[in-house]
């Protein structure tokens, strides 16, 4: 990929432990020990905002061997984030950036407890919001990848976060990640340059980043009011369709979905029934990225 706006000082700092930037309400601050995973890490984030030296971070995450003697022989890449009992195993040195991303999920999933999050893509259109969880295979990624290379705000592609105070989405637009055929159904759209190099052989097939519109990263601090929640399913095979889903079991869906409902206890009950309570919430059976977007549109202009 193209060499990213991220200045010699900037790649001096990640070899050294001491880059730090920010996406929506986090901070971070990185060492990359690899040159390939400061290279990859320049070309997908090299257009973040940094984040100033005088100020606290959120989290602290080294990507390293696990030995001096790994940097050479069969090189491998580690996360190492300073907390006891953590799930990180190692991973080729070329996977060396796919260790930080998932270091990163692992992070905000299990500390970032002033939102109620959900696995879910998030995207949104004058300043109204549509959450779409789902699981794996289910098409969530290249759906939201598509609306946000298509006008919509990007959010987030892994974790809706709800404040529940307010009942506002905040943005949290990471990289979009695409799978084996999706990568290229994006790239169409987005052009070459918004996509990473093809990490091959993980654990989830070939790998490839979207790197989110400029609009995502200008508007990262900017939230948005609930406005649908959509859970979409890739169907080739059937007829699309759009269901409408009651408030009860609506409910049963988006609890499903949440990451640490449980650790909020009433906190996430309450914030969950409200959310219901404000959005109407459909499944979608789409058989291209077109339909699918077709259909997303068409519902955020039923409940405008």
């Amino acid at each position: 990929p193209p060499r990213p706006p991220v200045s010699d000082a900037a790649d001096a700092a990640l070899r050294r432990g001491d880059f730090r930037f920010q996406i929506g309400p986090f901070a971070t601050r990185l060492a990359l020990s690899s040159p390939l995973a400061r290279r990859d890490f320049r070309a997908i984030y090299g257009e973040y905002p940094q984040y100033p030296a005088d100020r606290a971070v959120d989290f602290h995450l080294r990507i390293a061997p696990t030995s001096l003697l790994r940097r050479w022989v069969r090189p491998n890449a580690m996360v190492q984030a300073g907390i006891g009992n953590a799930p990180f195993v190692p991973l080729p040195a070329d996977l060396g950036f796919l260790a930080l991303e998932s270091a990163m999920n692992w992070m905000v999933a299990t500390t970032a407890d002033a939102w109620l999050m959900f696995h879910a893509g998030v995207v949104a259109r004058k300043g109204r919001a549509v959450m779409m969880p789902g699981l794996s295979g289910a098409g969530k990624s290249t759906l939201t990848a598509g609306l946000a290379v298509s006008g919509w705000r990007l959010f987030s592609d892994e974790f809706a976060l709800l404040r529940p105070e307010t009942g506002l989405f905040h943005p949290y637009p990471r990289p979009v990640s695409l799978k084996n055929r999706s990568i290229d159904i994006i790239a169409e759209r987005a052009g070459a340059d918004r996509i990473s190099r093809r990490f091959l052989k993980t654990p989830k097939g070939t790998v490839a980043y979207l790197k989110p519109p400029e609009e995502a990263l200008r508007l990262m601090d900017v939230p948005a009011s609930p406005a649908l929640l959509l859970f979409p399913e890739y169907r080739p095979e059937e007829r699309a369709r759009i269901e409408e889903l009651r408030p009860a079991e609506l409910f049963a869906l988006t609890r499903s979905a949440s990451i640490n409902c449980d650790r909020l206890g009433e906190t996430a009950f309450t914030a969950i029934a409200d959310l219901v309570a404000r959005c109407r919430g459909f499944r979608l059976f789409y058989g291209n990225l077109d339909q699918g977007m077709t259909m997303v549109g068409e519902l955020m202009e039923r409940v405008a």
